[in-house]
């Protein structure tokens, strides 16, 4: 017996009545499979399962005031032997909002292994599924109806903003951006004061301010809006097309498959809450390879000098 789905493939040649006929055949008219529904593949969109275009995920770092980010080609501090570590990214940090999703994200304890979800766009409106790697499924719902739930098991709620950032050697990447809890306020308060630039120019964590709640203290970020070049904003925009074309076929996907692996390639392989920090590699000059100073401006040839992010 043939089962699946099937298509009618329509190189064949079709009496009159066909659309009769095929309402009475309980048959498929031929035994070519189907793509399920946003499964579609074309010569310009080539596959739908294209990988998450970012380069680094980055987080804010409450206990310590800081952005990093997870490298797993870096020695491990823990153990010479293994890779993966935390790298620290100086402030003041720069960035370019392209997009933004939310998701979740936290630690399983019962399982020890990390927790992950869909990103979702809307969470009054799109369900989430809540996973760890070892413990398998966890919630599923709206945010609302699972929010008691996710906690309770370590999970918590996380903006993840897809971002340019400047790599190295000066070149302008697609990356993200994460924040939780108390980081997460100040953005969600920084945005709502910002619309109209938000999207135009580039976005600055200068510092941080500290803060104390009960025995827990922590740090959170301070923003200020910047300004950027033409050059950068074009390659900015550029950049978001790819992000697009990547979003658009993720939304497609059913449920299951966009939490059939992390975005993060790294974060399947963590085997606990990262706390293994690297200091970040002093950036050179993309000109001469020479150092720069606080300003970003090489000291050697003066490339960078005067202008915007």
């Amino acid at each position: 017996m043939l089962t699946g789905l099937w298509h009618d493939d329509r190189s064949e040649t079709h009496d009159a009545d066909h659309k009769t006929k095929q309402r009475q055949s309980t048959k498929p008219r031929c035994n070519i499979p189907s793509k399920k529904k946003g499964q579609h593949m074309s010569r310009s969109n080539p596959t739908d399962s294209t990988p998450n275009p970012s380069s680094r995920w980055h987080e804010w770092d409450g206990e310590n005031g800081q952005v990093r980010y997870f490298d797993k080609e870096a020695k491990s501090l823990k153990d010479p032997n293994k890779k993966g570590a935390n790298i620290i990214c100086k402030l003041p940090f720069t960035f370019i909002l392209l997009d933004e999703t939310s998701t979740i994200k936290g630690w399983h304890e019962p399982s020890e292994s990390g927790i992950y979800s869909n990103e979702v766009r809307d969470t009054r409106a799109d369900v989430m599924v809540v996973k760890s790697f070892k413990g398998g499924l966890l919630a599923e719902g709206l945010y609302s109806q699972i929010r008691d739930r996710t906690a309770a098991v370590g999970g918590y709620f996380t903006t993840n903003l897809y971002i340019g950032y400047k790599d190295n050697a000066g070149q302008l990447q697609i990356g993200a951006l994460q924040f939780k809890g108390a980081s997460l306020n100040n953005w969600v308060d920084f945005k709502k004061a910002n619309r109209a630039a938000i999207y135009q120019k580039a976005v600055t964590i200068t510092g941080c301010t500290e803060h104390t709640k009960g025995k827990i203290h922590y740090k959170k970020p301070v923003f200020k809006i910047t300004d950027i070049s033409d050059k950068t904003d074009a390659e900015a925009k550029a950049l978001d097309m790819l992000l697009q074309q990547y979003l658009k076929g993720y939304f497609s996907r059913t449920k299951s498959d966009q939490v059939a692996k992390p975005a993060a390639p790294h974060e399947a392989q963590q085997d606990g809450p990262p706390d293994d920090q690297l200091p970040e590699p002093k950036p050179t000059c993309p000109n001469c390879d020479g150092p720069l100073n606080e300003a970003g401006e090489c000291t050697a040839c003066g490339i960078g000098n005067g202008e915007p992010f």
